[in-house]
């Protein structure tokens, strides 16, 4: 039987979490007053969600408008329903729109905070995005046309020389995929699924997302 002190120190770190996650996920401001459907202490409209969710949150766009907020277990999400209210919020208030939610395993654990697609808005942020906007310009994407060209062909080529079954067809568009990235990235083509980097890249995205 609990003692009322172990009562009491798990009440208190009960508060403590809910506090915490709460403040954590505060809309900011300009966004606390958004209207959206009443839901139950701490998760919100989960429950009110059907089998069918994206005709719930049809429903309540016509009930509360363009730009609408939904809490989903501790999180806030705010729904835009027009091409206006997106342009609004996620291009003229992209200061306080454009970062991500805190991932502390898939950032921090397993990235060591260094992961350009799980970082925070910040100066971190800003220096890898200006890196990554000079890899990404017309004219440097045009140096990529060729070897694309290239993998599209031998693409082509491994669905006629194995079409018996349809078997191969799922291993060649992931050795196509991965090898446009690599030669684009590390200038190193993966000529065959047999390549010791492909069964390497899917067996990391397995082991990362967890399935």
């Amino acid at each position: 039987m609990f003692s009322s002190v172990s009562v009491v120190v798990i009440a208190l770190a009960f508060v403590a979490i809910f506090t915490h996650r709460y403040l954590q996920n505060k809309p900011p401001a300009g966004f606390q007053h958004a209207p959206g459907p009443k839901g139950a202490f701490l998760i919100g409209n989960t429950l009110q969600l059907s089998d069918k969710p994206h005709r719930d949150f049809i429903r309540w766009a016509r009930e509360y408008g363009e730009v609408y907020k939904v809490q989903i277990g501790w999180n806030n999400w705010f729904m835009l329903n027009s091409p206006e209210a997106v342009k609004d919020i996620m291009d003229r208030q992209s200061a306080l729109t454009s970062s991500r939610n805190p991932m502390p395993v898939a950032s921090d654990t397993l990235s060591g905070g260094m992961r350009f697609l799980f970082m925070p808005y910040g100066p971190e942020w800003r220096r890898l995005r200006g890196a990554t906007h000079k890899l990404l310009t017309p004219k440097m994407s045009d140096t990529f046309q060729p070897s694309q060209d290239f993998e599209a062909k031998r693409l082509l080529m491994d669905f006629m020389d194995d079409n018996k079954d349809g078997s191969g067809f799922y291993m060649h568009v992931r050795r196509y995929t991965v090898s446009v990235i690599m030669t684009s990235t590390y200038g190193r083509r993966v000529p065959e699924w047999v390549s010791f980097e492909l069964p390497s890249v899917f067996l990391f995205a397995h082991r990362f997302i967890g399935v």
